[in-house]
């Protein structure tokens, strides 16, 4: 029997019974779907009703599918504040480009976004008991510092470093014991602490430069820098005493200042009474040149009454500065009134009558007989004295015209 025999019904026969009919490619694929199709549920036949289920069922599925998609989309939607930036990740890659502030969009399960604040300060503090080895030998100090810093690179902040904070800390306890374990304790918890502050900062800068956190050293302070417990009223005792020499050595140098701004003041009034008496000097000798000038003339005409005269006159000025009376009498004797003295007791005998007067209810003033008599004596003598100058004056005028 040939393989292929027509007829048969429109059946091919081939050699082990089976029947097959060659089918196109676009025949076939259609048929395959169909027969899928048709086999969603457990029997071979169906109804218009199952067909109808599974439609239904598809358009179900694809709606859900919709839905899935839209929340996918909306779900890749994000905001970066403005004090931030945001960093990607690409199936675990990091991206290089820098998201800026703003409403952004991702694919989600994708990529994903770290979101790092850039403009915050973020700080801690580093604390412990370092031993000092200076030229004054070794001391125990508690010292506290806080560290404040900020993210430059956020990039370099997440992916460089596993735990930026912690190797930070490390850093910064590494430099705090190296800076202040070679300084003085003196300096240290006295008037030291801004020094040690920039050299504990370089030194944190220089650490941490090596490791490339993506971070800025921002500021770094001295919190506590004490002394142990067993030796604080110690050294309490040595600042204070610190504190007072300062305090001293200032007012030492105002009261320098002072003292050197008055002797400038005097030094300044004595020059000018200095040249104010040179000036007066000097005048005053020109007038006694100008004056002896004129009596040069006066003294070649005639000498004897020009000495005369001058003597007179000289002896008028002295007299008039004393309030002593001289008296010459004829046989030579000098005559000394202190009339200086004279009136002093008489002032001081008044001042003691007021007292009494003003002590007593009934004042009555009688004349001392006393000062009466002191007084006629007195008014005695000035005639006797001026007689006698008299005299003398008519004597020494009398020469002078013998002459």
């Amino acid at each position: 029997m040939a393989w292929n025999q027509p007829g048969n019904n429109g059946q091919d026969n081939d050699p082990w019974g089976n029947n097959k009919k060659p089918s196109n490619s676009t025949g076939g694929i259609f048929n395959q779907l169909k027969d899928l199709f048709k086999k969603g549920s457990s029997g071979n036949n169906r109804g218009p009703s199952d067909i109808k289920l599974s439609m239904n069922s598809s358009k179900i599925i694809l709606a859900v599918i919709v839905v899935l998609i839209l929340i996918w989309a909306v779900s890749g939607f994000y905001t970066i504040k403005q004090n931030q930036r945001g960093v990607i990740t690409r199936f675990g890659q990091v991206q290089p480009e820098i998201i800026q502030p703003g409403l952004n969009w991702n694919p989600s399960f994708i990529d994903k976004v770290y979101k790092v604040d850039t403009q915050g300060t973020y700080n801690f503090n580093v604390h412990g008991d370092i031993i000092t080895t200076s030229e004054k030998g070794e001391n125990l100090v508690f010292v506290e510092m806080n560290v404040q810093y900020r993210i430059s690179d956020p990039v370099k902040y997440l992916f460089n470093v596993t735990n930026v904070e912690d190797s930070l800390r490390q850093a910064a306890d590494s430099a705090l014991r190296t800076s202040v374990g070679s300084s003085n304790i003196d300096a240290i918890i006295s008037d030291g602490r801004s020094d040690l502050e920039d050299s504990t900062k370089d030194e944190l800068i220089n650490v941490i430069s090596h490791y490339d956190m993506g971070i800025t050293i921002v500021d770094l302070n001295f919190q506590v820098a004490r002394p142990p417990v067993e030796v604080q009223d110690a050294y309490a005792d040595a600042i204070r005493a610190q504190n007072d020499s300062e305090r001293e050595i200032k007012q030492a140098k105002a009261d320098k200042v002072q003292l050197v701004q008055q002797a400038e003041g005097r030094s300044a009034t004595i020059l000018a009474d200095a040249n104010a008496y040179k000036v007066k000097v000097e005048l005053e000798a020109i007038g006694d040149v100008a004056r002896f000038e004129k009596l040069l003339p006066q003294y070649k005409a005639a000498p004897e009454i020009t000495k005369d005269r001058l003597y007179i006159e000289t002896m008028e000025k002295i007299l008039a500065k004393t309030q002593k009376v001289i008296v010459n009498d004829k046989s030579g004797n000098l005559l000394v009134l202190p009339l200086e003295q004279l009136l002093k007791n008489k002032n001081e005998q008044s001042s003691e009558s007021i007292t009494a007067n003003s002590d007593s209810d009934y004042n009555i003033n009688l004349p001392n007989p006393l000062d009466a008599e002191s007084a006629q004596q007195n008014s005695i003598d000035v005639q006797n004295h001026s007689s006698t100058t008299n005299n003398n004056s008519n004597n020494r005028t009398r020469r002078t015209m013998g002459r």
